[in-house]
């Protein structure tokens, strides 16, 4: 498969996980707006959350084919299922009002997300060939000179 082939089978995926970034950075606006009580926060605030359960089983599904040998490195898959299970966890300790848990998992939840965002649009890192096991000035000439 050709160098842009892959860029654009990972696509989807980089789309998706910065939508997803976008999303739980309104959290945390909608949960400061919380603290002022403006009208229609708290629903604001609680259905984003509930779609942040299928947006993360989204990103999940399509973390799959972004990480096919040879694009994407495995770990966004994953996180990216974590993040399902801790998104439902945060949803139901938000209905049930346990802010002790709820502002510290949601935090966690947003630092998570946003490394993977930002992973997402990073070009993989350029891989070198490794050099020979001796290394760069052991092969002989090296440190003390020829002969």
């Amino acid at each position: 498969m050709g160098e842009r082939a892959r860029m654009l089978a990972t696509v989807p995926f980089r789309v998706w996980a910065v939508l997803h970034g976008v999303l739980v950075l309104a959290q945390v606006g909608l949960a400061g707006v919380l603290l002022d009580a403006a009208l229609g926060a708290l629903a604001w605030h609680g259905g984003i959350g509930g779609s942040l359960i299928l947006v993360a089983t989204v990103q999940t599904v399509l973390a799959v084919p972004a990480a096919w040998p040879g694009r994407m490195p495995v770990w966004p898959v994953a996180v990216s299922a974590v993040l399902v299970v801790a998104d439902t966890a945060q949803v139901a300790v938000g209905h049930l009002g346990l802010l002790a848990v709820h502002v510290p998992l949601g935090m966690s939840i947003v630092v998570v997300q946003l490394a993977v965002a930002v992973r997402a649009v990073l070009p993989a890192a350029v891989r070198r060939p490794r050099s020979s096991a001796a290394g760069p000035g052991l092969s002989g000439q090296g440190l003390s000179g020829p002969g």
